[in-house]
Formats: structure tokens, sequence, C-alpha cells
């Protein structure tokens, strides 16, 4: 809609979209920097402002990505060079000459290989746009031609093109180009496969010399691909690409969802890792529904100059997590004991974090700009005060999912809720510069469950969502025939409640479970425990040393503190339940049998 000669957007009244032009070049890879040029024609204010983004969507973490931008300088057509100052940390403002042109240039130093940020080496570029890509500022809706400068022999592998020859790329919108990751190399293979007329195509960058075989991969790709389809609404895509790092040194893998791709990251090689890889790419696919276009209402469009906060996030990546674990049973790449292990697993981390008693599923989506892999220079106590929204999301839709089935009398699924929620808030909803739909909040998610259910999951919300109460794993799994069983291992040792790593002269303390038996005895973070009852730390473990003690016993403990020696006595706590399973439950009625049946069948 026109307004006073300019452009209304979802920023508000902007000025006449400007045409933009980006180019990447890849000159010098060794140096691991990377030349970005932005040409910006038709400009018509007195200057335009250039922001590198402070972190990007996908991880809730400001990374400040304008620490590795080098050598900006803006000039115009001509060469002439224009007026510069930062205004802040990521903003550059450039004079300009109305009806002129404004060329910037900078240069990026990026040697990280992750979902958030970039590499560029030897042997390839791989980019993700909020690190590289910086935006003018009121002008994120225009569209943007991007132009790709490397090495002739370098394929350029991305979501916007599939052909990795070309070179002359074209985004709708910033947005778009920095949802779109690029890997650019010559030694990255390419295969493809179809499913519901679709394309998907499967991108693998290895640095191993004997992963040539990808069969494995591409099979299981094709089944998860097939059964999260057949699951979910058709997609309004064309094309999907999977691009795949597997790297031998890597210390940390990691994956990350976009519009059309997904990259992800594994430890190892091909022939070693291509289970893990199918368990992640399970996640990052169903993303496509749930979080790129059935979205939280602060994630897009996006300011990326700030944290974009959600109470949704459980939502958003935990229920991810439960359905990447559903659909691997039913695409048949799991066992029913795998699912049930894994689904019990993550119920034993959850049950172990001290923070499951202080913050709720909401307050840590909400909070995840402090912990979801953000630096840290001061040392914080999250260890006792936090819990992942991915592991309580998981466990929070196997829940909903199984209450859905149970009130529905097997009729409806937590599935049947996504696909309304899809429909109400992408399908069926207005179309902005970003893209079709609009966010949701958290009351629409109680709202949906109602209107699928036919019943109140107010309360469910406000104490186990909301809240932190502890969570119903008994009583909602005997809604399908099934009970959790809780012990300790055969012969374990009782327990300090202190999480330690080792060191030359015993063991250090580096948590302290509040409550537990060093925090009732008065040992404290940081602490180097020397031995217990004389028994050296040094040259025998924690757990061989407290094994021959019984529940209750009092230990002393020689430990060492700013230097100084003192010996502690305490009192021992049963052993740590570690042993958690998922299993039939043997009073289970023929409706709870059947809604077991129908949640763990393979499709």
């Amino acid at each position: 809609m026109g307004c006073a000669g300019g452009v209304w957007g979802a920023e508000g009244l902007t000025s006449l979209p400007l045409d933009l032009a980006y180019t990447v070049r890849v000159d010098r890879p060794t140096t691991h920097l990377v030349d970005i040029d932005i040409v910006a024609n038709r400009v018509e204010a007195p200057s335009l402002k250039f922001v590198m983004p402070a972190w990007g969507p996908g991880r809730y973490a400001i990374y400040d990505f304008a620490k590795n931008v080098q050598e900006f300088s803006a000039e115009e057509a001509d060469h002439r060079p224009l007026p510069w100052s930062k205004l802040d940390k990521q903003t550059w403002r450039v004079d300009a000459h109305r009806g002129a042109s404004v060329h910037v240039h900078y240069r990026v130093f990026a040697n990280d290989l992750t979902g958030s940020f970039s590499q560029v080496d030897s042997l390839h570029a791989n980019l993700n746009g909020p690190s590289v890509f910086m935006y003018v500022d009121g002008h994120k809706p225009d569209p943007i031609t991007l132009q790709i400068e490397a090495p002739a022999d370098w394929k350029v592998i991305s979501g916007f093109s599939a052909s990795p020859t070309e070179r002359t790329l074209r985004a709708r919108s910033y947005d778009h180009l920095v949802d779109t990751p690029l890997e650019i190399s010559s030694d990255c293979s390419v295969d493809q496969f179809q499913e519901q007329g679709k394309s998907i195509e499967v991108a693998v960058h290895t640095y191993n010399d004997d992963d040539n075989n990808r069969s494995d991969l591409l099979s299981g790709l094709k089944k998860l691909v097939h059964a999260e389809m057949a699951g979910m609404p058709p997609p309004d895509w064309e094309r999907y690409l999977f691009i795949l790092h597997f790297v031998p040194d890597l210390s940390m893998g990691d994956g990350m969802e976009h519009l059309n791709s997904t990259q992800i990251i594994i430890q190892g090689s091909v022939r070693e890792s291509t289970q893990e890889a199918l368990e992640t790419a399970a996640h990052e696919f169903f993303h496509l529904w749930n979080v790129k276009r059935l979205r939280p209402s602060a994630l897009g469009p996006f300011d990326y100059t700030r944290e974009n906060y959600s109470r949704s996030l459980w939502f958003a990546e935990g229920l991810t997590t439960y359905y990447g674990y559903l659909f691997l049973l039913q695409s048949g790449l799991w066992t029913r004991e795998q699912f049930l292990t894994h689904l019990a697993n993550e119920i034993y981390t959850l049950e172990r974090e001290p923070g499951n008693k202080l913050m709720s599923a909401e307050s840590s989506s909400f909070n995840a700009w402090f912990f979801d892999r953000s630096p840290q220079m001061q040392e914080t106590n999250f260890a006792n005060t936090t819990i992942s929204y991915y592991n309580k999301g998981a466990i929070l839709g196997m829940l909903l999912d199984l209450e859905t089935r149970s009130r529905t009398q097997g009729r409806k699924t937590l599935l049947d809720v996504l696909r309304l929620m899809y429909h109400r808030f992408y399908e069926a909803s207005a179309t902005s510069y970003y893209g079709p739909g609009r966010g949701f909040e958290e009351r629409d998610v109680v709202e949906a469950l109602n209107s699928v259910t036919g019943s109140d999951f107010g309360p469910f919300f406000e104490h186990y969502i909301s809240g932190t109460d502890p969570l119903p794993y008994n009583e909602t799994l005997a809604l399908a025939g099934l009970q959790l069983v809780v012990g300790a291992a055969p012969n374990a040792p009782p327990t300090l409640g202190v999480g330690i790593e080792p060191a030359s002269s015993g063991a250090r303390i580096k948590t302290i479970l509040p409550g537990g038996a060093a925090d009732r005895a008065g040992l404290s973070r940081d602490d180097l425990l020397i031995d217990i009852d004389d028994q050296s730390l040094a040259t025998g473990d924690l757990a061989t040393r407290l094994r021959p003690y019984p529940v209750g016993a009092k230990v002393p403990i020689n430990v060492e503190r700013h230097g100084r020696r003192e010996r502690i006595t305490v009192t021992l706590d049963p052993p740590v339940p570690t042993q958690y399973s998922i299993v039939p439950l043997p009073s289970a009625t023929s409706e709870e049998v059947a809604i077991r049946e129908a949640w763990l069948a393979v499709h």
C-alpha cells in the first residue's frame, strides 16, 4: 500500500526500494577472509546505514558478527570516496547523494564451521548469511542480486539454485538472503531424489577419502523425507537442500534449519556417522513446518540488532525434537525400543537437572539468550538454575501427544494440532514481504489443543509449561499402557552430589547439587578433593573410592581450597538413579494398548 511516496512494509514506512547488488569474492581462501561488496542504486536518502546482525535466527545468542568485519570503505560509482562513520558496534552510516549509487566494501574473517558462523579455507567457503552480509537499514524487504566470485572449479551449492554452475543468484529480500546458506567448494558431491513431485538434493562435503559410498545416507534420507511429508501439509516449496559436512577433527556437531535447506555438521565420516546425520536430519527437516513456517510471533520478520524473545521455543524446538524421534520410528530407521529409550533418556536428562525445580519450559525459552551456545565471560550458576527447552519440550511433546490421543479415544494426535495451527497461522494468514503467515502466541497453542480435543488444556499449561510442577510421567504413559521404571545401576556407589573433573592431585568440583551431601557439608565449587578417607583421588576415581561405604556413612575428605587444606566430613547420599526405561504396563486395558500400538506403529 503506497503512502506519501513511500512503501509500507513490515518495518513501517520506508523509502522507495533500492536496487541492491551483493558480491561475494573468495580469492585468497587460505587467509580465511571473504570480500563483500554491496552496491545500492537509486539512493534517495542523504545517507544509508549498513548494519551487521548481532545474531542469526535458529541460534538464540548474541554473537556480534561485526567483530570480524574489517577494512570497511564506501565510494560512489566513479570510485570517489564517500564519507562514513561507525555509529555503534554494528552500524556504519554512509553519506550519499540523491539519485546516486553507493558502493560499500568490507572483509569478514571466517574460520568456524557451525550452523551460525562461516568458514573460508583452502577447500571451501561455507557462508551463513547473518555472519557475512550487512543489510541496508529500512531496506530489508528489497530484492537482492547476489554474485559469487570464487575459484573457477568451485561449485556454488545453495537453496537459491538447482545448478552448481550458476553464480548469479537472486533473493526476494534480505531475510531470504541470510536464510539460505552457501557451500562453495570443489569437493562436494550432490545427489538428488524426488518425493511428492518435489526435488530433494543432498550435498555432502567431507574430508575423508573413503566417503564415496553414500547409499545408506541417501536411503535413510528418502525414508525420513517420505514419512515427514506424508504426515504434514503439502509443501509450498519446489526443492529442498540438505548440506551435510563430515569433519574428522570437529569438536562439536551442529544442525541449523533454513527456509528450504539445512546445514548439518557431523564429527566423523559418512562411513562412521551416517546414523547420527540421519537423526539430526529428522529434526532439521521437520523445522520446514515447525519454525520456518508455523512460528512463534518473535521468529520472523526479525530484528537482527537485538534479542528476539519468545516463550515458545519449547514448542518450536522441543516438539521438533519429539517429532524427529517419532518420524525416525515411523520411517523404520528406529525400532520401538530405540524410540522409547531415547524418550526415557530425555526424562533422565531433565530429572538430573537441579534447574528443573526452578525454571519452567516457558522461562527456559525466554531466557535462551543467556545460555544457547552463548559465550560466557563470567562464571554462572546455570548448571543449577537452567534447563534445556529442547529437552523439556521433547518430553512435553510426548505427554501432549499421549494426552491428545487419549482424550479423543485415538481419533486425533498432536500432529492434528500442529496441522490446525499450520493452517491458521501460515496457510490462512496474510502475506507480508517476509512471506505467508503470522506468528502465534502461547495462548494459541492452548486454543488449538482445546479445539482438537474438545477438552481444556489450560491446567496442563499452568502446571507443566508455565509452571515447574513435577511432570506426570506415569500418569500420562499409563494412557498408552506404559510406565516409567527408574533405578540405580547395580553396585552403584553412594553419592556426594557433585560434578567433578580430574586434576593432577585429585578431583576438582565443577558443580554442586543443591541440598546434596557435599552442599550440606559445606563443600564448594572449585574445591580440590584430595582423598576420600585418606584414599587418594589422584590414583583412584571418585566412584571407586565411595563404593565400599554404605548410604549414610560419614566420610572424611581432605579438601584444598585457595591453597589451604582442611578436612570435611560428608554424610553420603543414596546412589543417583541412572537407569530409566519405558516399558509396557502389565495392567493396561485394551483401550490403552490400542493407543500404544497406534503411537508406536511403523507407517
